[in-house]
């Protein structure tokens, strides 16, 4: 046999093979063995480059992998071979999405639907894009389309949920206990918060808080705004106040500003207290990092002034780290701690003295129906003088 007949004979057999060898790879990477499977199909890239349906997968698979800009790569290299697969536009406009690059997912997205205006995939893709966008009435009508043709999708179903939830107006139940050690002084206070959905730009909030001491009660309420200037920007104000108050500021007045870009969440935050004739201005900048979609790190800095009545102003410093991780698809866990002053969204008249403070906190919430949450959290805080506060919450979460 010459060995132009041998090489004929190689390539005969690997040409048979490769259907059986696609099909093993694609069984892999269904079963969730995707390191394998991204091998096996990056094998098969390597024998024929032209075979897109293979490429296909390796675009797929680092989408599932999380690697959204190596997906994104794949499948632009598809459509550029090929520039009416519908298949690699869709996964192009997944994978741009989550890379957060929405104006080119977009573009993709409708070269897709025009090409393809009923595929479930396509539609799905649509909703998701949307909804990262935070379009919510667009994302729920797509979404919709889809469950439409397949109604037993619960994928769709599921993330058709997840935005009725974040869009539905919202009702807040918490308690919160405080115990003062050595003294046993407590604590307790009780919260509403009604959180009212204008249209997908703007919310309306409404507040109420009765706090107990020794069997004196206080009480106060407020209200404010959210505002979604556009996706990646949004703006809360409010305030909060009462008549015949101690432990509560007469005044709580607030305003911060959130900016994602990418991973990244940049927030900034300004808090004014009134405690009859002592304020106290606090505010600075925050970070939170997505390591992953599921783990996010959190870091806080907020520099503090508290002026006296007799016109002594003192300055204190304060942060906080912490790490929030969903360990499972309704469940999550936060762990942080805190130096100095914590707790601004339910600041009392102790908290103003604690610039010294030392704070470990844990919190977790669930999510019992897309609809319905319920969360708890405890504070363990070290104060100068041999001083530990005992801290515990729980929160009910309505949405309808």
């Amino acid at each position: 046999m010459t060995v132009l007949a041998a090489l004929l004979l190689a390539v005969t057999i690997a040409t048979a093979q490769e259907p059986e060898l696609r099909v093993q790879a694609e069984r892999l990477a269904r079963s969730g063995a995707h390191e394998e499977a991204l091998r096996r199909f990056q094998a098969l890239v390597a024998a024929n480059p032209d075979d897109l349906a293979s490429r296909l997968w390796i675009g797929r698979l680092h989408l599932m992998m999380g690697h959204p800009h190596r997906a994104a790569a794949v499948f632009e290299s598809v459509v550029a071979a090929d520039n009416q697969n519908v298949d690699a536009l869709i996964g192009l406009g997944l994978a741009l999405t989550e890379a957060g690059d929405r104006r080119h997912a977009a573009d993709a997205l409708n070269r897709a639907e025009a090409l393809a205006p009923d595929r479930v995939d396509l539609l799905a893709a649509q909703g998701n894009l949307h909804a990262a966008s935070r379009r919510e009435t667009l994302a729920l009508a797509y979404y919709d389309r889809a469950l439409v043709t397949d109604p037993a999708n619960t994928a769709i179903r599921a993330d058709a949920d997840a935005v009725r939830a974040r869009r539905a107006h919202r009702v807040t139940l918490g308690y919160d206990f405080q115990r003062f050690d050595p003294s046993d002084s407590e604590l307790q206070a009780g919260r509403v918060e009604v959180n009212a959905r204008l249209n997908d730009s703007v919310r309306l909030v409404a507040r109420g808080q009765v706090l107990r001491h020794e069997d004196e009660d206080e009480s106060r309420g407020g209200g404010g705004v959210e505002w979604l200037v556009r996706p990646d920007l949004r703006l809360r104000g409010g305030a909060q106040g009462g008549s015949d108050v101690f432990w509560l500021p007469e005044l709580d007045a607030y305003a911060d500003a959130t900016w994602t870009r990418g991973r990244a969440h940049w927030t900034a935050r300004l808090h004014f207290f009134d405690f009859d004739g002592l304020d106290m201005w606090i505010g600075g900048p925050g970070l939170a990092y997505d390591v992953t979609p599921r783990t996010t790190v959190r870091a806080e800095y907020l520099r503090g002034r508290t002026r006296v009545p007799g016109g002594y102003a003192d300055i204190t410093d304060s942060g906080s780290i912490g790490i929030d991780g969903r360990v499972h698809d309704r469940l999550t866990a936060s762990l942080s701690y805190s130096r100095g002053i914590d707790r601004l969204d339910w600041m009392t008249l102790d908290r103003v003295g604690a610039g010294k403070a030392n704070t470990l906190s844990l919190e977790g919430s669930a999510d019992l129906t897309p609809f319905i949450g319920v969360g708890a959290g405890y504070d363990l805080q070290e104060r100068p003088g041999d001083i530990r506060i005992h801290r515990a919450r729980g929160v009910l979460t309505v949405r309808f």
